[in-house]
């Protein structure tokens, strides 16, 4: 029996560390699992010492504000973790706070794996340094992300995105359609996921823009609906507030979904996302999508000086092209929105160009193909006998 440490801090950590979870035990069963855990990894059976939602902040100004728990949960999650001397700590993704974590625990002799490798590619590229300090080995989502890694010492190995195996990738769109679609829909009318962000503060950023193009929206396609799914009961309440405020008639063409973001990519003709990790899942689910998004003015100047792509949302980095419209900041428009998502309900081969690049994606997410093994797995357990050397 090993005991494992493992820290996601926000909806897509939580979901990927879950997904590692069911997949460690599928091999193992013996593996126990404790940390930083959110509902998906709970539902998988991590037994949780602090509630994901402690470290879900993004931005430089945002982090500022919510220092004071952060540091509060590094030092209780520090203290547990070094009292129970687990085989292995595993960190999800959130690289500000988990390498500084894993660089302590390594110090004291615990084994650290680093699950996600923090984007360096595309900015920051000063942290890859320090990757080795903090991380025995670093398990890959993209492939081309081990050998840059090699680059700096620092141990990598691909294991796919599990995105790119999703068990909806392939079901049937318009199965899906009719399950959200009322009978009295007029026959042709777009459906439009709108995915506002997974944090609080990303729906107070986006809640009102969103819906104000939803509106829009709304007038130029008759019968036209929107499906939005929300990961908490604070999310939710924060959205339907704005929708009632701002677009009360609107409001029996909306449908809001406790999660399911997958089922709603899957089933719509297009989508607006807020960036982030929603982006590629858009993508691997083959949904036309505008990206957008906004942060502080202070969280903006610095990212622009310290950014190296000249992209911002995932699929557009994989590409290496403009892929997805992106508009972000000051271009984040009611109009500007509402004319890129009206290109693609309006122009099917538009978005059927959109969908061919997304398909070559997923085929090089795809994890490498090794008979009767799964590789995040045994990756994962390789690690565990490794400690117990």
């Amino acid at each position: 029996m090993s005991d494992v440490v493992i820290v996601a801090g926000e909806t897509s950590g939580d979901q990927l560390a879950a997904d590692l979870v069911e997949r460690v035990r599928r091999v193992d069963p013996s593996v126990r699992f404790h940390g930083i855990a959110g509902p998906r990894m709970r539902a998988a059976g991590v037994s949780t010492w602090i509630d994901s939602e402690t470290l879900a902040v993004r931005g430089y100004a945002e982090v500022l504000a919510a220092l004071p728990r952060i540091l509060r949960a590094k030092r209780a999650l520090l203290q547990q973790t070094l009292d129970k001397r687990p085989a292995l700590y595993i960190g999800v993704d959130a690289p500000d706070f988990n390498l500084r974590v894993e660089r302590e625990l390594k110090a004291h002799g615990i084994r650290t794996l680093h699950f996600v490798c923090p984007s360096f590619w595309a900015w920051r590229p000063e942290r890859a340094a320090r990757f080795r300090d903090s991380a025995d080995h670093v398990l890959c989502l993209f492939p081309f992300e081990p050998a840059l890694l090699a680059q700096h010492q620092v141990p990598a190995t691909f294991v796919g995105h599990p995105l790119a195996t999703a068990p909806l990738r392939h079901a049937d769109r318009e199965r899906l359609r009719r399950k959200l679609e009322h009978h009295d829909a007029p026959a042709g009318a777009p459906l439009i996921a709108v995915l506002p962000g997974s944090r609080v503060d990303e729906i107070d950023r986006h809640a009102e823009l969103f819906v104000a193009v939803m509106k829009r929206l709304s007038n130029r396609f008759v019968g036209a609906r929107f499906v939005v799914p929300l990961v908490t009961r604070e999310t939710r309440e924060r959205f339907e507030n704005v929708l009632w405020r701002d677009a009360e008639a609107l409001v029996p063409q909306v449908q809001l979904l406790f999660g399911h973001a997958d089922f709603a990519l899957r089933a719509a003709d297009v989508a607006l996302v807020a960036s982030g990790t929603a982006t590629l899942e858009a993508a691997m689910l083959g949904v036309p999508q505008v990206v957008s998004y906004r942060v502080s003015a202070l969280t903006a100047m610095i990212v622009r000086r310290k950014l190296k792509s000249p992209y911002v949302s995932l699929p557009n980095i994989l590409a290496n092209d403009w892929c997805v419209p992106e508009l972000l900041q000051e271009a984040a428009t009611e109009d500007a929105l509402d004319s890129a998502l009206s290109c693609l309900i309006a122009q099917p081969r538009l978005a059927g160009t959109m969908r061919d690049a997304y398909a070559r994606m997923g085929d090089a997410l795809r994890p490498p193909a090794l008979p009767d093994s799964d590789p995040l797995a045994n990756a994962v357990l390789a690690e565990i006998r490794w400690s117990r050397r």
